[in-house]
């Protein structure tokens, strides 16, 4: 079973940093605690839009923009704040994955598998990692949480800014072909058109059919 790369192997591999940075880094988190993520930043090694874009584009992860998001509260309450807090991560979405319930989980290193794990055993649900900037994480955990306490100057997350991650990137409502949705929606009530929509893109991604396709098969049907 093949191993899962972290963090620091994967920006040294895709040139973010090199060898030595990467060394002293981890010294650093060694010593001073805190995120690898936020000790490269903090450091000058590497930039928050930079290590996004590598997690997302190279690794996978759907990359999280949260002003577009629409997060329910029940979403909100399955994650208590303390884990929130403690991890700096944020749940966007629940859904039904193989039987079992899943939680759609934001964070800025979703390679980290000693948190998931900890996360899933404190809430019962799995975990299907996405990725967001800290910054944006920390601001979503601040409004969301917190936003009703009086006198909160909190206000709504806005756009993170995601580099080379280009918008079909992004998770918004419905992303990839595993169905990552709004749990606000469930997917029953969702209409056919969005449906049809949502997986003709999924097969254009796959590259199953082609706009060409489609226009040849609309125009037979009109002719026909």
């Amino acid at each position: 079973m093949a191993t899962k790369k972290k963090l620091g192997e994967v920006l040294v591999e895709a040139g973010i940093i090199n060898d030595m940075q990467l060394s002293v880094a981890l010294q650093s988190q060694k010593t001073w605690g805190g995120k690898l993520a936020s000790t490269l930043v903090r450091m000058g090694f590497a930039r928050e839009d930079e290590l996004l874009s590598i997690l997302s584009k190279q690794m996978g992860f759907p990359a999280v923009d949260f002003s577009t998001v629409k997060i329910s509260p029940k979403t909100v309450r399955a994650l208590p704040v303390r884990l929130a807090e403690k991890f700096n991560v944020f749940p966007v979405a629940i859904r039904e994955a193989h039987g079992k319930k899943q939680l759609v989980l934001v964070m800025s290193d979703p390679t980290n598998i000693e948190v998931i794990g900890e996360i899933e055993f404190q809430t019962g649900y799995s975990v299907y990692p996405a990725v967001s900037t800290e910054s944006a994480i920390t601001h979503a955990v601040d409004y969301y949480y917190h936003n009703n306490k009086q006198g909160s100057g909190n206000v709504r997350p806005t756009s993170v800014k995601l580099s080379e991650v280009t918008k079909e990137d992004e998770m918004v409502i419905i992303e990839r072909e595993d169905a990552v949705y709004d749990s606000s929606i469930p997917f029953d009530n969702l209409k056919a058109d969005e449906v049809l929509r949502l997986l003709v893109k999924i097969l254009m991604k796959k590259g199953v059919i082609t706009k060409a396709d489609i226009t040849t098969e609309l125009r037979k049907k009109k002719l026909g």
